[in-house]
């Protein structure tokens, strides 16, 4: 009789993968912002960037979208960490393959902008 126990550790991952990559897939938007935020605000202050030039509405605005990405984070943070204490996974490589699935598609977009189009595609039928 086979031992089943406890699931292979293929399967376990498995849920993981699924909630972080569906963060992933939702996560260019919120981090478009924190990007936009930095670029005209603290960046541009630096003198590292240039504020946009029709950005007029003053700093109020951005840091109410601000707040709705910590709420972003939030339940990212909070998902994950009621998922790894069920899946009982080691915590190094679950918050690092955690982290890489999360900011994985928002560097392949700022990387290859053409990419943009695989995430905005299975919206259309909305």
């Amino acid at each position: 009789m086979a031992d089943t126990s406890a699931p292979p550790k293929r399967i376990v991952w498995l849920v993981p993968f699924v909630v972080n990559a569906l963060f992933g897939y939702l996560a260019p938007l919120p981090l478009g912002l924190v990007w936009y935020f930095l670029a005209n605000y603290p960046l541009a202050a630096l003198g590292l960037t240039e504020r946009d030039p029709t950005d007029n509405d003053g700093i109020l605005p951005h840091l109410i979208l601000l707040g709705g990405v910590g709420i972003f984070i939030a339940l990212w943070a909070a998902l994950n960490l009621a998922v790894r204490a069920l899946s009982r996974l080691p915590a190094k490589p679950y918050w690092s393959a955690s982290a890489a699935l999360l900011l994985g598609p928002f560097v392949v977009i700022g990387l290859f902008p053409a990419a943009y189009g695989l995430w905005k595609a299975p919206l259309d039928w909305l």
